[in-house]
């Protein structure tokens, strides 16, 4: 008989050697979409520019002058000073100072650390005002801010160090001096003085603070942020269908797999790793369903009859991608992990020893996990037709006696 956890890890590490080799897949997809960018003399380039799910900034990108295009260029900021992908995102060359100190608490050091390197990369534009210009630069190493003075249109990163100093912590927010300096300069100083002081380094807090000093309206910061939302939620209704199989050691080939069908409901939230390109997606989702099952046992006589109402919810973390990645047409692939917490109603799991006389009562598992893959196809970004297969998953083992349900689900979602 088949040993309950080794089974279920065997599969939970599989899963995560799949989300592990996941990013190299990703790093394969090209994301081709029409843009233009400004080359050092001036000219511009207008194509396609392939648009990842950069976890870090890109330091070059790949261009084509059409969408059919075999010849890639590979442009850096030697070669060009800015890009634009679909008005979906945009870069600014820069050339000057980075902070290599960490400001992540989990590896902070003992005492100041000031250094930079001077580099050549490509700084993200977060907000174009009329007075100011906010920049995010994402490394290996933190999340780094700039912010330039339009009158001289040179940017400068925001500081912010944390560190040990002795026995204590210490955090340097010199970023608070450097917004205030430039409020102060366009007149919004008194305003905004208890606001800075009460910021984080963070986008959500430099960037109302930045919104202000430009006059810019809290509507307009998020066309200007981004133009699709990083995360969605979803309902849906479906049908489960559900084949038990059941294994007795004492008689392995006498019990015959029963089907039946279920409704499906279930809710969702789908988080996009980058809402600007929507390929990769993480999905939590939440499902009610169940499973009737009626075996007979022949080995027996008189015969026995097994029978299993099984009511599951399931908690579904899930990976998704989008293969094919059209505005109002998508077609999708994905994988997860099912937590189901199970209750039953009238269950007969009661197996008898031909040779001892003893009666065995099995107890299905109350929580057990399952495997799920699913494809699907979204249409205008609304409409989600999914199908699901979830391979035999057991819900009791035990050494003489197991039961187990393989599923195919199908059903529609509609994202909010």
């Amino acid at each position: 008989m088949r040993n309950f956890k080794p089974y279920y890890m065997k599969k939970l590490y599989a899963l995560l050697l799949a989300a592990t080799l996941f990013p190299f897949v990703l790093k394969a997809q090209s994301n081709y979409k029409p843009g233009y960018a400004v080359t050092v003399k001036g000219d511009t380039l207008r194509g396609f520019i392939d648009l990842r799910e950069w976890q870090t900034d890109p330091r070059n990108i790949n261009f084509k002058t059409s969408a059919s295009a075999s010849e890639i260029q590979i442009l850096g900021p030697s070669a060009i000073t800015f890009f634009n992908v679909s008005d979906l995102v945009s870069y600014e060359r820069y050339i000057g100072k980075l902070s290599t100190d960490r400001t992540n608490t989990s590896v902070m050091i003992n005492g100041r650390d000031t250094s930079t390197i001077t580099d050549s990369l490509f700084l993200r534009v977060l907000q174009k005002g009329s007075k100011v210009t906010l920049y995010e630069y994402n490394d290996k190493i933190k999340t780094h801010f700039f912010v330039a003075d339009n009158a001289d249109n040179k940017p400068a990163e925001l500081i912010y160090r944390i560190y040990y100093d002795g026995a204590k912590t210490v955090t340097e927010n010199g970023y608070m001096r450097q917004l205030y300096a430039l409020a102060v300069k366009y007149g919004v100083g008194d305003n905004l003085h208890f606001q800075i002081n009460k910021a984080d380094y963070n986008l959500l807090d430099i960037e109302k603070i930045t919104a202000k000093i430009n006059n810019i309206d809290k509507k307009d910061i998020e066309k200007q942020h981004t133009l699709n939302k990083g995360t969605t939620f979803y309902v849906g209704a479906g049908l489960n269908i559900g084949t038990i199989k059941a294994e007795n050691v004492f008689s392995p080939s006498s019990f015959i797999k029963s089907t039946t069908l279920f409704p499906r409901v279930n809710v969702g939230l789908n988080v996009y790793a980058n809402p600007n390109v929507g390929k990769f997606i993480f999905r939590l989702e939440a499902a009610f369903t169940g499973n009737k099952f009626k075996t007979t046992e022949s080995y027996y006589a008189p015969a026995l009859t097994h029978t299993v109402d099984q009511y599951n919810f399931s908690l579904i973390p899930q990976v998704i991608y989008n293969f094919y990645n059209a505005d109002n047409f998508k077609f999708y692939g994905g994988a997860g992990f099912s937590i189901n917490i199970s209750s039953y109603k009238g269950s007969n799991l009661t197996v008898t020893d031909p040779t001892t006389g003893l009666k065995n009562t099995f107890k299905p598992a109350t929580m057990w996990g399952a495997f799920p893959i699913k494809t699907g196809i979204v249409l205008q970004k609304k409409i989600d037709l999914y199908a699901a297969y979830i391979p035999t998953a057991y819900f009791t083992d035990d050494s003489s006696y197991s039961m187990g349900v393989t599923s195919i689900q199908i059903g529609i979602n509609y994202a909010f």
